[in-house]
């Protein structure tokens, strides 16, 4: 390579162009959602994509692989900032071998790239290895040429990776160091890699997999050896560039020189570890969020609000008033765009989302703030020389205030202060509540199932198949295999059918489980779900007659209208995927759905609630892809493949080498194209309609849509005109004067709607107008109750009373001033004001009433609109200031400044001289 890389991007360039010419596929970044596991709330490594590879649950693709892999960790949160090095988002560099190369091919290629590929001085690289590692060690002396004493010997805690569980494989582990030189710290006399300080700097990790860890201690030899490297592409690049810290490389400082900008600080004093925060946390949100991630209370989303929040704390202590993390938000993606083109797509999304997050956690940071310095004062004045906040202190900062532990506890530490975590864990602990959702089945019954299921569900609805085992459950959910069941020892339980194969799909991917009926030579039971654990599908039966047995015979047939119904919605679902991505853009991503044969729901990432014509649109739009009568296809293709048709693929799931694409078009372009393993109809025609049930949010960031198809939408539109007509018969009892023509009319219009011909009826624009007629009796309903209760309280009021108070206005101020004492309450003395303005429109009116409830007050305060934009006049204005020059008054008020109103506790000197205050110093 004739020009050594300098630059991240030059970097990232070079590593997989080195390691493409020696054999390893190139893998893309995977997500950092991690695609089915459980066991991860983020992507923290680079080999965590390719677990199954390394535990041979899976074929890798090639033995070789290497990847650029963005990362995401908290544990050293608290670091971040102030440190040189520590980062929440980060990029791994990284080669993997499965079963392929082992030790000496990866120092080879580790020694051959950093050498020939990187500026870096070969005197000044150094190197460790596990202690008793002999091989590792003659591979760097006797084949590298490295000094034997450039070669550290470091124990397990520094030089042995893994397992990643208790069990499993793992292995020791060599990391490459540089000298950076006796300019950076270092305490020791004799330096070298694994000294506390700077000077030496660890800038990639080669583990080497060769043993397998047994439950009773034993190191045992791993069958297949396998090579996980990762070399963190921000801490290299510090190296190669030269500089002292992460935050100095170029893309980072970049970033950097915008958050001085918007923030209008300078990088230096005590600035420094705020800027850094800045910078680390409004990246990882940046690409959290674009890989559909967002702030919320809940497991992930919490960490990222979190993250969030503490940039916002940072940001409050140079200055930050306002929001303007969202504005670094568009540098992010122009930095990192080029790599990671997913940004792009999501770039407004993300910078609303964040705007909106620190517009009201700014609020809250506030009070929290004055909150835990109250705490802090108070104890230091009252327990002596204790400096704790306690648990119940930090939880009612986080319940009340909606202040997390963490910045609770990072503040307190920056006072001096300890804060009591334990205790704040026993105080969540008394105010959860939480109930453990349960399988109908138990963990414990599918690990004994041994075997694989063939599904040929999708082009057949019965199917002649050997039962391979039956498992039964007792009442404590102890499960065993049994050679065969009778009836009476299942009567009112489960048993689950497994068998040779199935035309039953099992839920998978949103979609619900076939029911169906399974018959033998000796047996008949009914099948009430279908469920799948690795690679055997299992039968949940009930209502067994006659005896079943491992190896009969058995044909199973599907509940065939259940399955048309589930084909239907999930279909839909596609199209309803894609009108919102047509609509909205490409930051619409799945994050969740529900197909059930009843209904569908679909969850998908999008910061704003659907209005109501928004939701009317994208009705028509799916309803408009139905009537296109669009042809429903499936294939299977390799995964680089179907990639490259633009496939939509959907975050936290795991695919395999071949999967299998369901596109939905004609013979002129394709509407929509996913992958997806499930069941779907043969044309959108056969869906025949769509109705949205429900608009709502699931949690921060996100929306769902709940919607029903042909059958079921026939009936909710029946349903919904039946209703309408019941309400009005019901309020048509009782109408006011004024709504009687508007209550005859809509009736007549309701009924002419009604008797429309089913072809019209069971249609998109039939239910549209239903919905608008369902709006305006909704209305009219409403008006009429209100104009019901005015009349009522209308005819209480005592107009001789108030027309003499206009006939005995006075002039104050240039203004014309209506004053009295009336009877009632606010209610009724708003209806007063009603009446005075329309008998003197250019006047200001004081009404003011007392004991209405008893020992208290009332004040109205109030003119016309027109008056009080002619006049600048501004009741609530006054009425506050009156408020806060009569403290004795105890009371309090606001409003508009065409009318206010005020109430408070009647003095013991009585209500004249509230009265007279009224008067005299309200105008």
């Amino acid at each position: 390579m004739s020009k050594k890389a300098f630059t991240i991007k030059e970097i990232r360039a070079s590593f997989l162009e080195y390691f493409e010419s020696k054999k390893h596929l190139i893998e893309k970044s995977a997500s950092l959602m991690p695609a089915d596991d459980p066991t991860l709330l983020f992507t923290t490594a680079g080999m965590v994509p390719f677990k199954d590879y390394f535990s041979g649950i899976v074929k890798p693709p090639s033995p070789r692989i290497a990847s650029v892999q963005k990362c995401f960790r908290t544990t050293d949160l608290s670091n971040v900032g102030r440190t040189l090095r520590h980062m929440s988002m980060f990029e791994m560099l990284g080669n993997f071998s499965f079963g392929d190369y082992f030790k000496k091919e990866a120092i080879e290629f580790a020694w051959e790239y950093v050498t020939n590929y990187l500026p870096f001085d070969k005197e000044k690289i150094w190197v460790t290895i596990y202690l008793d590692d002999d091989e590792a060690f003659d591979i760097w002396h006797k084949h590298i040429g490295m000094p034997a004493n450039k070669i550290v010997r470091l124990g397990k805690k520094d030089n042995f990776w893994g397992p990643a569980g208790s069990t499993g494989a793992c292995g020791p582990c060599s990391e490459l160091y540089l000298d950076r030189g006796e300019t950076y710290s270092c305490e020791s006399d004799d330096p070298k890699p694994g000294d506390e300080g700077e000077r030496f700097m660890e800038f990639w990790n080669l583990v080497f997999n060769q043993f397998d860890l047994k439950e009773n201690g034993e190191y045992a030899p791993l069958k297949s050896t396998g090579i996980d490297t990762g070399a963190g592409l921000e801490r290299l690049a510090t190296l190669v560039q030269g500089v002292d810290s992460v935050f100095d490389t170029d893309e980072l400082k970049r970033l950097r020189e915008v958050v001085e900008e918007v923030y209008g600080v300078k990088y230096e004093g005590d600035s420094i570890d705020s800027i850094r925060v800045l910078v680390d946390h409004v990246r990882a949100l940046t690409f959290t969020m674009s890989d559909g991630i967002f702030p919320s209370n809940e497991s992930r989303g919490y960490v990222l609000r979190r993250l969030l929040r503490r940039a916002l704390l940072f940001g409050r202590k140079i200055g930050q008033k306002e929001p303007l993390l969202y504005k670094l938000v568009p540098t992010v993606v122009e930095i990192y765009g080029y790599f990671y083109p997913g940004l792009k797509l999501s770039a407004q999304l993300v910078a609303d989302y964040i705007q909106g997050e620190e517009r009201r956690f700014l609020q809250t940071l506030e009070v929290g703030y004055q909150k835990i310095y109250n705490i802090m004062h108070h104890t230091k004045e009252f327990r002596n020389s204790e400096k704790v906040i306690t648990g119940k202190e930090i939880f009612t900062l986080y319940d009340t205030f909606g202040f997390p532990p963490e910045m609770t506890q990072e503040i307190a530490e920056s006072e001096g202060f300890q804060i009591d975590l334990a205790g704040f864990g026993a105080e969540m602990e008394k105010q959860r509540n939480r109930g453990k959702s349960a399988w109908k089945g138990d963990a414990s019954v599918l690990k004994e199932i041994s075997t694989q299921t063939k599904f040929i569900g999708y082009d057949c609805e019965s199917a002649h198949a050997q039962v391979t085992e039956l498992l039964l459950t007792d009442e404590s959910g102890k499960s065993e295999t049994k050679k065969n069941v009778h009836d009476y020892e299942v009567s009112g339980r489960v048993f689950y059918l497994v068998t040779d194969q199935t035309p039953c799909y099992p839920e998978s991917g949103g979609q619900m489980g076939d029911y169906g009926f399974a018959h033998g030579e000796h047996f008949n039971c009914k099948i009430i779900d279908t469920q799948k654990q690795g690679n055997s599908i299992l039968h949940v039966c009930e209502a067994l007659e006659g005896e079943i047995a491992a190896g009969a015979k058995v044909e199973i047939k599907i509940d065939t209208d259940r399955r048309e119904n589930l084909r239907k919605n999930h279909s839909v679902t596609h199209l309803l995927n894609a009108a919102l991505r047509k609509k909205f853009g490409a930051h619409i991503k799945q994050s969740g759905s529900l197909v059930d044969p009843d209904y569908l729901r679909f969850d998908f990432s999008h910061p704003n609630r659907l209005d109501e014509s928004e939701v009317e649109a994208i009705e028509i739009e799916v309803n408009s892809a139905i009537g296109r009568k669009l042809g429903v296809n499936t294939q299977e293709l390799v995964k680089d493949e179907a990639e490259k048709t633009g496939a939509v693929m959907n975050f936290g799931e795991k695919y395999g080498d071949v999967v299998r694409v369901v596109k939905m078009g004609d013979t002129s372009s394709d509407y929509s194209i996913e992958f997806c393993g499930g069941t779907h109809v043969k044309n959108t025609n056969d869906i025949k309609l769509f109705l949205i049930a429900k608009e709502s949010s699931p949690g921060a960031g996100n929306r769902r849509i709940e919607a029903v198809t042909f059958d079921k939408a026939c009936q909710k539109i029946v349903d919904l005109e039946n209703n309408l007509s019941q309400q009005l018969h019901v309020e048509g009892h009782n109408i006011a004067d004024a709504y009687k023509d508007s209550f005859q009319k809509i009736h007549i219009e309701l009924q002419s709607v009604m008797k429309k011909p089913e072809a019209e009826k069971f249609s998109i624009l039939h239910w549209h107008v239903i919905k608008k007629l369902e709006k305006q009796i909704s209305e009219l309903i409403v008006n009429n109750k209100k104009a019901l209760k005015k009349s009522a309280v209308t005819s209480d009021i005592d107009e001789e009373l108030l027309d003499n108070l206009v006939n005995t206005k006075i002039v104050k101020n240039g203004n014309n001033v209506i004053s009295g004492t009336v009877e009632g309450g606010i209610p009724q003395m708003k209806i007063m004001v009603d009446y005075l303005r329309s008998k003197s429109p250019d006047s200001i009116i004081i009404l003011f009433s007392f004991g209405e409830p008893v020992g208290k007050w009332n004040l109205l305060l109030a003119t016309t609109y027109a008056y009080a934009e002619k006049t600048g006049f501004d009741a609530s204005k006054n009425i506050k200031q009156l408020m806060a020059t009569h403290p004795e008054l105890k009371g309090g008020g606001g409003g508009k400044k065409e009318l206010a109103q005020a109430t408070g506790m009647i003095p013991a000197e009585g209500s004249a001289v509230v009265e007279k205050i009224f008067v005299e110093e309200l105008i």
